[in-house]
């Protein structure tokens, strides 16, 4: 494989707070807001919340989380566009303390032709597991690594094959910061350690393993 044609193509980032009351017409507001910054184009309400949504991503703000999915064509611009919302969510909701905030960054590199990224994981990056694993039976469709690292957050790495589509080797960063805060100012440099470390370490992981 070409380490170099691998390419973040989702990000999902969230906050976890301490309950509050939200009722519709906070919603509402906070819908009125944010979808005059971005073209989000359906607003759905919830028990507990509300989901704004267009084709590219989607947006949950609930009583005890606010989360945002986005396809990712410019990572910079997917991470500002996070970080705004969260702003605009501290300020109207008047959050003073934030319990845990994540960020997962999904990435793909394509390997060529059908059948290649199961190939990689289990022969290349596995040492000829595949053989071994003929004896569970028929019917695999492939095997994945699970990694989790405790280092700035708990780091949980996925490397398999994307089985949708076995041409493709599929790479989930999901990033966990546990620990309680009160702003959102150290918000941006966890977003990008998160990417560096997934174009750092993992792209060289993954170099050392054709």
């Amino acid at each position: 494989m070409n380490p170099e044609l691998l390419t973040c193509q989702r990000l999902t980032a969230g906050l976890l707070y301490p309950p509050i009351g939200l009722q519709p017409v906070t919603v509402n507001r906070l819908y009125a807001i944010i979808s005059e910054r971005y073209p989000y184009q359906t607003l759905t309400h919830l028990p507990d919340g509300a989901r704004m949504a267009n084709p590219q991503g989607d947006c949950f703000i609930q009583q005890t989380r606010v989360q945002v999915n986005e396809q990712v064509t410019h990572f910079q611009t997917a991470k500002e566009k996070a970080l705004d919302i969260f702003k605009v969510v501290q300020d109207n909701l008047e959050i003073p303390q934030f319990l845990t905030f994540g960020v997962k960054l999904v990435a793909f590199a394509p390997l060529g032709k059908p059948g290649a990224a199961t190939s990689f994981v289990e022969g290349t990056m596995l040492g000829g597991l595949g053989n071994r694993l003929d004896m569970l039976g028929e019917g695999r469709q492939g095997v994945g690594l699970r990694i989790v690292l405790h280092r700035d957050g708990i780091h949980e790495l996925k490397i398999e094959p994307f089985f949708n589509d076995t041409s493709q080797l599929y790479v989930e960063l999901d990033v966990q910061h546990p620990d309680p805060f009160a702003g959102l100012e150290g918000l941006e440099a966890k977003f990008d350690s998160a990417y560096n470390y997934l174009f750092g370490e993992v792209k060289a992981f993954l170099s050392q393993s054709r």
